[in-house]
Parts: C-alpha cells; sequence; structure tokens
C-alpha cells in the first residue's frame, strides 16, 4: 500500500542568489588562489583537445572564461582603492594574513573598502550587469 505525502511535508531547499560584491570577491579570491593574477591572458581552448563541438559552445568554458574576466575586473577595481582600502579587503578575505595599519580598525576599514569596491564594480563594465 501506497502512502501519499502531503505537499507541506515536503521539504525543498531553495538556492538565493548571492550578493553581487560577494560573488565578485570570491571569484577574486579563487582567481588569486589558483595564479590567475600571473596569466591574465591564458585562456581555455577546449576545442583544441576535443572538449567542445568545435562551434565554441562548451558552456563550462563560457562560464570559466565569464569567471575569470569578473574576477580580473574585481582585482583591478581593488587596485584602484587607497592602500588601505586594499589591505582592508585583502585581509578579510584571507589572502593576507597580517593588518599593516595599527592605528586603523581592520572591521570599520574593511566596511569603507566594500563599500568602495561596490561602487567601483557597480560602474564597471564587465561587473556591472551583476548588481
Amino acid at each position: 500500500m501506497l502512502l501519499r505525502v502531503k505537499k507541506e511535508d515536503i521539504r525543498r531547499d531553495t538556492w538565493t542568489k548571492p550578493e553581487p560584491l560577494d560573488y565578485c570577491l570570491e571569484l577574486w579570491k579563487d582567481w588569486m588562489g589558483t595564479g590567475g593574477h600571473r596569466s591574465v591572458g591564458s585562456l581555455i581552448m577546449g576545442g583544441l583537445v576535443g572538449n567542445t563541438d568545435g562551434h565554441g559552445s562548451d558552456l563550462h568554458e563560457a562560464q570559466h572564461s565569464h569567471d575569470m574576466q569578473v574576477a580580473a575586473a574585481t582585482d583591478a577595481m581593488i587596485d584602484s582603492l587607497d592602500r588601505i582600502h586594499v589591505w582592508a579587503i585583502y585581509t578579510s578575505c584571507s589572502i593576507a594574513t597580517a593588518w599593516r595599519f595599527p592605528n586603523a580598525d581592520l572591521i570599520s576599514t574593511a566596511t569603507e573598502a566594500r563599500a568602495a569596491l561596490e561602487v567601483k564594480l557597480k560602474k564597471n563594465e564587465c561587473t556591472r550587469n551583476l548588481f
């Protein structure tokens, strides 16, 4: 005998869209961790090794390329911030381990840095469509 389950009793996991700034910073952190900042000009060439259909329609390659563009744009926008804000972003993202500004509060400086970075990312051609 089969039992029916009420629709209300089914637990569904819902996906929540990440905040755009957090998304950009996550891509940037991954990019920094993989050495992407040293190989900005390198491209994935799946067609040469048979990973695509020959027309460049590999979805994973396109997504990876987009992610790398967002990460590179985020890196450029971080580098355009004031040095203390750059260091606050690096420290808050666990890329730098030491806070080198003893007269400044890391938490408030990181909050200011995130706000300044968000303004820049909203204006950047590569990242503005995320906001």
